[in-house]
Formats: C-alpha cells, structure tokens, sequence
C-alpha cells in the first residue's frame, strides 16, 4: 500500500510538472507576446494610463482597430477587483498593407495600446489590486493568418502614485502616437456613389500623401482611391463611399509626417470638390506626367497596330492611295489632318465617357460600345454597306479612291472616316494597348485624355506621314485601272468583318433579333443596289431607296434591343474543361493548385486568335491536366460589372488578359498578350 500511495504522490507530480511545462511552451510559442504596465508602480487613487504591449514575432503583424477588408478586431474581457473600471482602448495610427486589392490596416512591428483605469478613492493605500485580461486578436504573416488568445495578469498595489523617469518618458512616447482629436467638427456629403469629406485643417499643414482611416468598417470602401485638395485652412478628400455609413464619419487623418488626427464628421447636403490641379514641382506629380508619356508613346504603338486590322486596313489603304494622284499639296495635308481630327476625336469621347460612367459609379471599360446589341446591329449595316461600296455595287466619293479632295466635301468625308476608323477599330486591343489604357483610367482625367488622343494619333500617323512628305506620295503606285481590282479585293476584309459582327450578335443576342438585323441587312442593300443603278442613270433623287431602306429598319433595331435575359447564349458561360470567373472560387483554387485566367470577348480578335492557337489545343490542354492546372475564363463579351472592376485592379481597361496564380500565391503572374503554346506548357510545368 505504501507503494501504491509513493506512485500515485509521483505520478501527480507528474502530471503537474508536464502541464506546466506546456504552458511554458504554449506561451514561447505566441506569436504576439502581451505585457501590462502602469506608469506607476503604485497607483494612487485616480484615473491612470494602462498600457498593453502587443510584440509580434518577426514578419508578422498585428490588427488596428478597424483591421480593414479582412481579420477581426482585437477583442478584450477585463476581470476587475472592485472599484477600479476601465475605460475605452486607445490605438496608436495604424499602416496600410495592401495584398491582392485586399486593404488592410496593421501595425509593423511592436505596438502598445493605452487604456484609462480608475481606482476609486475608497480603496485603502497598500491594497493589491489583480487586473486580469482575457485578449482574443488576429496575428498575420504574409501568406497566413492565426487567431491567438491569451490571458494577461498584473498586480497592482495601490501608494503614492509615483512615477519613475523611464516609466513617464516610455509613457510620453506612446501618448504621442495616439490620433489627438481635431477640435472642429468635419461635414461630409454623398452623392453619385462618392464621399465628399471636409475638415478644417490649417493651410500650414502639409497634407501631401495624408491618408484617411475609418475607424467603423465599411463606412468607405477600404482599397478606394483617396483625393485629396487642401485650399486654405479646409481640407477635403474624394473616395468610394461604403455600405455603412450613417450620418456620422468618425475617422483619423495620418499625415506623412505620422502625425495623426482623429475625428468626427456629420453629413451635410453637398460640398463642392475641385479636383486638384498637377503640380509640376511636386515628385509626384513628375511621376503621374512620366507614366502618362510611357503610356501615350503605348497608345501611338498600339494605334499604328489597329491600321492592320480587317475593318480599318480597306479604308486606310484607300485614303493613302486616293492621295497618290493629288496635284495640290495644300489638299493633301488638309485631308491627313482632316482624318487625323476624326480618328483622335473618336478617341478622345469614347474615354471620356468611359471616365465620366466611372466617376458615376458605373463598371466599364475600353470598347465598351461592342457590349450593346444595337451597336452591333448599326455597325453590321454600315459594314455592308461599305463592303458593296468598296465592291462596286455603288458610289460614295469619300470613301473611294476617287474622291477630289480640292473640293470642299473632300476634308469633310476624310474626317468622317477617320471616325469611322477609329470607332470600328477600338476593341481589337493591341499588345501596347492595353496597358497603356488601363494607365489612362487610373490617372489624371487630364493625363488620361492625353493618352486616348494619343490612340487616335498612332491609327492616323501612316495616313498624316503621307499626306506631309511628298516623297512617300511619290513611291505610291500610279492611279490606273488596277485601283479599281484593289477596291474589289478589299472589299473581302470588311464582309469577313461583317460576319464577325453577325456571329458575335448571335453570342449576345437571341435568334428572332439576329434574323432581324439580317433581314434589316438585306432590305438595305437592295436600297442600295438601286442607288447604285439610279446613279449609273442620273436619276433624280438617287439616294432616297438606300435611306429608307436603310435608316427605318435600323431605328426599329435599336428601339427593339433583346433584354439580356431572354437569352442564354450571353450569359458568361463555362466552356469545357473551363470554369466561369469568379473571385471567390479563383481564391479557393488558388490555394489547392495553380490556376490559369483569361479575360476575353467574342469580339476580340487578339482573343480569339489565342484561344484558336494557344489555350484550346489538345497539347496545352494535356499539359494542363498532368499538371493540375485549373482554367479560369472571364467572358467580357456583353459586359460584366465584377469583370471589370477586376480588370481595373489590375491595371487594365480591356481585353485581353491573362494571368496565372501560383499555387498559394495571391500575385498573379502576367503572361504576354499573344500566347503561344510553349509559353502555356512551360508554364504548367513549373
């Protein structure tokens, strides 16, 4: 029996031993390790500061108050003797961690929080008094997150309140990083989707690359851009407004200095909001104007690629040659810089409307016109029509070679095709491009206009080099009966144009309205045909079949545009061994194996070349499935809101688009706008 007592007196102090020991572990094991302090040692009776000293461990971080897209806020249980209260935690100004468009607010390092503690005047000096804290956080690294708890204890015994020089100076600077409050009050406005905010702020004060933090989550969108002006002593700040916001915004303001400044705004009816100009001695600035030079040389690049395209390359062609046999060199350079007009115009409004829909609120981008069924079915018969003109079955001056540019309808019909050049020509986005538009819908309205014109000027710099340097007009071939071949030749591009039209309204439409847009085709090019024999008669009134024939079936057209949901063919479909886009299934494959994305539309010919070449051979395809690769597609072809708030993200406004995650990786890979089947294989295999 004694024995057994001396075995089981051991074996508790076995157990005891080992559960200490794990709890020594566990502790070691933190990731944030948690102190408590009082700037006294011995607190009199009184409100006091209690600090808490969160510690993380090398590249991780912890959570502000308001973590921002993702995590949770710290959470705190105080178990308090009687008598003492604690008031509410107060965090220093946070830091911004951005990882896949996902707007974090953290802390870099160590970061300690204070909190007001009063001890009540009735408990005796030499009382003990045990705080203990119960603390639920978030603890991240770059690739993982972990939820810690932990409990704090600290005994305090009430004296004197003394306080000790290294305490108070440690205490100073912790009290220093906290927002001091902004004694005025703040309005804001909403309106359009936007937050217009105003604070007084001292014109002194440089509030270049401030930034504003919302300390309620959801009262702004987290990864908006902020703009901010700073005129007199009033600052005001533009941004995405959230789904939470009442009347009241409580936010801080950190500026570049780390200053911060916490405060409260009540919502008002309006604040007017001038976005500020571009200060060229600002670095910034100089930056902002170095990105949109790169981007308008792209746009040049990108616009000379479009001239090569089937529906622009006819028109181009003939304008340069209808040059070759001009006697007047004041006529020549009127016409080049006639089309040029058009061609930068054309530009010019379609990004400006694309910046004005942004600004409303609205998710569109770049060819966004090829997303419309009315558009297609307008293009499907100007297309004929240009076809059968460039084929002989009639004659418009301006399009043909045989136009007369000394006479005042020549600038005049030079200028409309280049509207209709650049118009048509807007969707097959090139290699330089794309990047170069997506830049413009991030910068400066003023900048981005720039680089839209400067898309225009690359589609119209061949024609405006030939109309400027005699020598080239030179080199041309002499006028003859061969012109008349060429245009018939060249006829073949746009009706091949024609039919990519047909078959991408046959994606985005259903069967009644395509049978209408043909048959609407059709009634207008037996117009036409008598225009054209009219006009081999001299009959009076030549043109009025063609019109009538032509502008009635296309005003009941677009009138009578299909909604989206009378058919399936346009909703974003999963083709095979491919999935639909979707944000939220991208980052639950992206953490099991690697995916491929690809962004296209039905109307995008870069896209389809790839699709035929590349993605869709059995070798890729093979590849991809030894590999485990998932295929990810986004179809753009009629538009979609999430498609394009994801293109924006990543620096793009249009298609094509392709990227691939690393397994476990939220950056994704960027891969080269004309794929090849090597590139993707390559790929699979790591």
């Amino acid at each position: 029996m004694k024995r057994l007592d001396q075995f089981i007196t051991g074996f508790i102090i076995l157990i005891c031993s080992l559960q200490v020991m794990a709890n020594e572990l566990s502790q070691s094991q933190r990731l944030i390790s948690i102190s408590m302090m009082m700037e006294s040692n011995k607190p009199a009776a009184g409100t006091h500061e209690l600090a808490i000293t969160m510690t993380p461990q090398k590249g991780w971080h912890g959570y502000w108050q308001n973590p921002g897209d993702a995590g949770f806020p710290t959470r705190f249980d105080w178990q308090l003797p009687e008598g003492v209260t604690i008031g509410e935690v107060q965090y220093p100004a946070p830091s911004q961690l951005v990882t896949s468009d996902i707007m974090n607010y953290i802390y870099h390092g160590e970061y300690t929080l204070l909190a007001p503690i009063t001890i009540d005047s009735s408990i005796a000096v030499g009382t003990s008094l045990p705080i203990k804290l119960d603390i639920s956080y978030l603890v991240c690294n770059p690739t993982t997150c972990l939820p810690e708890q932990q409990t704090i204890e600290q005994d305090f015994m009430v004296g004197d309140g003394k306080v000790e020089q290294n305490h108070q100076r440690q205490f100073s600077q912790w009290r220093q990083m906290l927002p001091r409050p902004l004694d005025a009050k703040g309005q804001f406005a909403v309106e359009n989707n936007t937050l217009t905010l105003s604070l007084p702020l001292p014109g002194s004060v440089d509030s270049r690359n401030a930034h504003i933090y919302p300390i309620i989550n959801n009262t702004l969108v987290n990864n908006a851009q902020q703009i901010l002006n700073h005129e007199g002593d009033v600052l005001r700040m533009q941004t995405q407004v959230g789904d939470e916001l009442a009347d009241l915004f409580q936010g801080v303001l950190v500026l570049e200095n780390g200053t911060a400044l916490r405060f409260d705004a009540h919502k008002t009816d309006h604040i007017a909001f001038i976005v500020p100009p571009i200060n060229e001695d600002n670095t910034s600035n100089q930056n902002i104007w170095l990105i949109g030079i790169t981007a308008f040389v792209g746009a040049i690049l990108g616009g000379l690629l479009l001239n090569i395209m089937p529906c622009v390359f006819p028109i181009l062609s003939l304008k340069i040659l209808s040059l070759s046999h001009q006697g007047s060199e004041k006529a020549a350079r009127i016409g080049s810089v006639a089309y040029t007009l058009g061609a930068v115009l054309v530009c010019i409004c379609l990004g400006g409307a694309i910046l004005g829909l942004r600004a409303l609120g609205h998710q569109v981008g770049w060819a966004f016109q090829l997303q419309s069924p009315a558009v297609i079915a307008a293009l499907i018969l100007l297309m004929s029509a240009i076809g059968f003109n460039l084929a002989g079955l009639f004659e418009i001056g301006t399009l043909t070679s045989g136009s007369k540019l000394q006479d005042q309808k020549g600038p005049m019909g030079d200028f409309w095709t280049g509207v209709l050049a650049a118009f048509i020509a807007t969707p097959c986005t090139g290699p330089f491009m794309a990047t170069a538009l997506g830049a413009a819908l991030v910068l400066p309205t003023t900048v981005a206009l720039v680089i839209f014109a400067g898309l225009g000027f690359g589609m119209a710099l061949p024609f405006l080099l030939v109309g400027f340097i005699p020598a080239l007009r030179t080199r041309l071939p002499k006028p003859g009966a061969w012109m008349v071949t060429a245009r018939r030749i060249l006829s073949l591009p746009m009706f091949i144009t024609v039919l990519g039209l047909v078959w991408i309204l046959m994606r985005q439409s259903n069967d009644n309205y395509v049978l209408s847009v043909l048959a609407a085709t059709m009634l207008s090019t037996f117009g036409l045909w008598l225009t054209g024999l009219w006009q081999h008669s001299q009959h009076k009134g030549q043109w009025w079949p063609s019109l009538l024939l032509t502008l009635l079936p296309l005003l009941a057209l677009i009138y009578w545009v299909p909604q989206a949901e009378s058919h399936a063919q346009g909703e974003q479909k999963e083709v095979a061994e491919a999935l639909a886009f979707s944000q939220e299934q991208l980052n639950i494959l992206g953490a099991q194996q690697d995916v491929f994305v690809y962004f296209t539309a039905d109307w995008c010919l870069t896209c389809k070349v790839n699709e035929k070449t590349s993605i869709e051979r059995q070798e890729v395809k093979a590849a991809f499935k030894q590999h485990n690769v998932a295929t990810m597609i986004g179809d753009w072809t009629n538009g979609d809101s999430q498609i394009t708030a994801f293109l924006s993200q990543q620096g793009r406004s249009g298609v094509p688009l392709y990227l691939w995650y690393k397994k476990g990786v939220d950056k994704p890979i960027v891969l080269p706008q004309i794929l090849s089947q090597t590139i993707l294989i390559e790929r699979a295999k790591g």
